[in-house]
């Protein structure tokens, strides 16, 4: 097995998982180098660069030093990207974080906000930031068809975490996660509320954890969000949301792919 393979497409994203529809951790491009940590099966190549470790599409990706053409594994062990489903969504139960996944927009209000609590000594941290639409839904039944308290008034699709526009910021004391707002504490989530609103950013007054981007639901993913978009938040949203709706689902958006331009 080569231990260096080098990138030959313009972008290529390092997923979570071997499957089209994980999470973005990084985008590599075209000339960097990362290096294999196991053998491509499957057309994935598990890979590391940098901090973060996940999987390649093996066919964009070469040995290092290896002559144009040549590939991580054979062509034909390399499934076309429309052969294979999606992947199933994970389990509800599992909290999403990948920044990559939230709209750069949002992303880079969220830095602002996460270093100014930093600077601060207030522990909040991200709790959950993109959420499936799967998740939405199986929390919307707890309190409802489900044991448990109500902890959501939106079904898939109408919160803004669906969108990667909202995060739930959560206090982070002693290696436990605090929703306590008893004594001290309370002026945490006070002072949470204030600069989030100075660095452009929506609170709710039910739900003091989430933080999100002030635009109304509709335009979410609406064009000029798009055309502000990258290539992590734009992949991720068009993945689930193709996902739900073949398998019945209603109210995903339904993103423009960007297409290659015909030749002259």
């Amino acid at each position: 097995m080569a231990n260096q393979y080098e990138v030959t497409a313009t972008a290529l994203n390092l997923r979570a998982a071997a499957s089209g529809a994980s999470g973005i951790l990084t985008v590599l491009r075209s000339g960097q180098v990362c290096v294999a940590s196991g053998d491509a099966a499957g057309g994935w190549l598990p890979a590391v660069f940098g901090r973060f470790s996940g999987f390649v599409s093996a066919a964009f990706v070469r040995p290092l030093g290896a002559p144009p053409g040549a590939v991580a594994t054979p062509p034909a062990a390399v499934a076309p990207p429309t052969a294979a489903p999606l992947a199933t969504a994970p389990s509800p139960e599992v909290k999403l974080r990948d920044r990559a996944q939230l709209h750069p927009l949002f992303r880079n209000a969220l830095d602002l906000l996460l270093q100014q609590v930093a600077a601060e000594a207030i522990p909040f941290r991200v709790f959950e930031a993109f959420r499936t639409p799967e998740r939405q839904q199986w929390l919307y039944a707890q309190g409802r068809t489900r044991p448990g308290s109500v902890v959501t008034k939106a079904q898939a699709w109408q919160s803004f975490h669906q969108f990667g526009l909202a995060v739930d910021l959560v206090l982070f004391i002693d290696g436990q996660w605090s929703w306590s707002s008893a004594g001290a504490l309370g002026g945490h989530w006070t002072r949470l509320r204030d600069i989030a609103r100075q660095v452009g950013l929506r609170t709710l007054d039910w739900e003091a954890p989430h933080v999100e981007w002030p635009v109304p639901l509709a335009e979410a993913a609406a064009a000029t969000m798009v055309a502000r978009g990258d290539e992590g938040w734009i992949d991720n949203l068009q993945e689930v949301s193709t996902r739900w709706r073949r398998a019945g689902g209603v109210g995903a958006p339904d993103l423009v792919a960007a297409e290659r331009p015909p030749l002259p």
